[in-house]
């Protein structure tokens, strides 16, 4: 039962890490001992899925308000940021956005929220971003398996 209520955690935190939270979405992976990795890996892929289709919905809704638009034009920097970022995903697409969440310790929220004021597809975009929370905790938990190995 405290393992259920721990990957429900899990879940949570993956949520809270794509909705607000600036943290990297392999920190739950330090509870590699109370916790199982491969449920804990699934209730992340779950919860960043569920936390990324939040996020579009909510930068779909961003990006449609007069004071999005303002800011943007009031600010240089911010609307060099938005113009690069519509070229990146216009260009690459979906893949853009898997390709930059598949590196471990970044934090994704902003990345997430820039992806969803550009996209389109929701489940497509979700997808992604959960695949790469995937392959994130492959990549730190080979890694720590391969320092342990050599120590």
């Amino acid at each position: 039962m405290h393992e259920l209520a721990g990957l429900f955690l899990v879940f949570l935190y993956e949520v809270g890490a794509a909705v607000i939270l600036p943290t990297p979405a392999e920190l739950p992976l330090a509870t590699y001992k109370w916790l199982p990795v491969g449920w804990m890996t699934l209730f992340a892929v779950l919860g960043k899925f569920a936390g990324s289709y939040l996020v579009f919905f909510l930068g779909d809704r961003l990006k449609n308000t007069q004071r999005f638009h303002s800011m943007v034009d009031r600010y240089r920097p911010l609307q060099a940021i938005m113009h690069w970022s519509e070229l990146f995903v216009r260009r690459y697409g979906v893949f853009a956005v898997f390709l930059l969440l598949c590196i471990p310790g970044f934090p994704d929220t902003v990345s997430l929220y820039l992806f969803a004021a550009i996209g389109q597809r929701p489940v497509l975009f979700a997808a992604a971003a959960s695949l790469a929370t995937a392959v994130r905790f492959g990549l730190v938990i080979f890694g720590v398996w391969s320092i342990g190995q050599t120590t």
